[in-house]
């Protein structure tokens, strides 16, 4: 059975609340509470502030005042953005004072990245945590924490970089900087596939420096590296369009994909070509045919494959072209419509 309290009782229970010892005990307790929440506060060591319904900084702790803005808090609290222009470059102060908005409007959260410039004068990339601050369904202001994802992003990037290096290197020939063996098989692969279901058509060049066995022999694998990079910088000089592709293929040998309006066009590259190294003046050792090194191509115009065609079977049709331009003296091209 419940027994209500006296009105004697309650008038007791009023007294004991009214007294100073109490009254001082609850104060002492809201005071240890406050201290012990700035100190929360301004220990967290990345940037926090509140700011009003008006914008202006109602709080923030240490690393806000210091790091952010290099002046103490009370310089701080009372302001808005736009009173701490000195401090926070106004093309910053719009960007944050349109996100503000947002906040002051609905309540909700945002997460974003933006740019700060810091105390010491560096620019660094914040990742903003920010949050409407309600009471009782009245929208106050807000909250905001920023977190210094600087070196993060700095890392991502070079880590990026690297990528981009190790991804290049692997379909990169490391002498001449032409594109190597494995990444022409990627792509003659593709080329193939397109041209066996949509009849698309290219052309395809096979390239033998003539007598580079004899070069070699003759003034060492030294001399001869420095050679076929001169050869592989002319080729890279003259195809040189996103939709060339310029490989090494082997010792001596080259090859190019690349896409003209028409077959003069192509024989006039090549014959450009086949005349720029030449125009090296790259002593022969050899001079049967020249007094320098000089090249050999077969130039192939793929028209047409059948849909059981492979790339093997057009690598197979522009080398007898190659050959054909040795057997019949070096130095020249000799070019056929293929269709496999």
């Amino acid at each position: 059975m419940h027994i209500k309290p006296s009105y004697e009782e309650l008038e007791e229970k009023i007294k004991r609340l009214e007294s100073s010892s109490f009254v001082e005990s609850l104060k002492q307790d809201i005071k240890i509470n406050e201290i012990f929440l700035k100190k929360l506060f301004d220990t967290i060591p990345n940037p926090i502030f509140y700011k009003d319904i008006n914008g202006v900084y109602q709080h923030c702790n240490d690393a806000f005042s210091k790091t952010i803005l290099g002046i103490p808090k009370e310089k701080i609290i009372g302001k808005t953005l736009y009173d701490l222009e000195e401090f926070i470059p106004k093309e910053y102060a719009d960007i944050y004072h349109e996100k503000d908005q947002e906040l002051f409007l609905a309540v909700k959260e945002q997460f974003y990245e933006g740019k700060v410039k810091c105390a010491d004068e560096k620019i660094r990339c914040y990742q903003f945590y920010k949050s409407t601050f309600v009471v009782d369904g009245e929208i106050l202001g807000l909250v905001g924490l920023m977190l210094d994802v600087s070196d993060y992003k700095k890392t991502l990037n070079e880590l990026d970089e690297k990528n981009k290096l190790l991804s290049s290197l692997s379909i990169t020939d490391h002498l001449t900087g032409l594109y190597n063996r494995r990444y022409f098989q990627n792509i003659i692969d593709k080329k193939t596939n397109l041209l066996s279901r949509h009849n698309y058509q290219f052309y395809f060049a096979l390239i033998d420096i003539d007598f580079f066995k004899d070069y070699n022999d003759a003034y060492g694998h030294h001399k001869g590296d420095i050679a076929l990079q001169e050869v592989s910088n002319v080729l890279k000089e003259i195809l040189n369009r996103q939709t060339d592709y310029v490989f090494r293929v082997g010792g001596e040998e080259f090859a190019i994909i690349f896409e003209v309006d028409n077959k003069d066009n192509a024989i006039s590259i090549m014959e450009n070509l086949r005349k720029k190294v030449e125009d090296l003046k790259i002593i022969a050792c050899n001079s049967t045919i020249c007094n320098y090194l000089t090249i050999s191509i077969g130039l192939g115009y793929i028209k047409k494959a059948s849909p059981d065609a492979n790339s093997d079977q057009i690598y197979d049709e522009v080398d007898k072209l190659l050959y054909e331009s040795k057997d019949n003296g070096r130095n020249q091209i000799t070019t056929r419509d293929i269709i496999v």
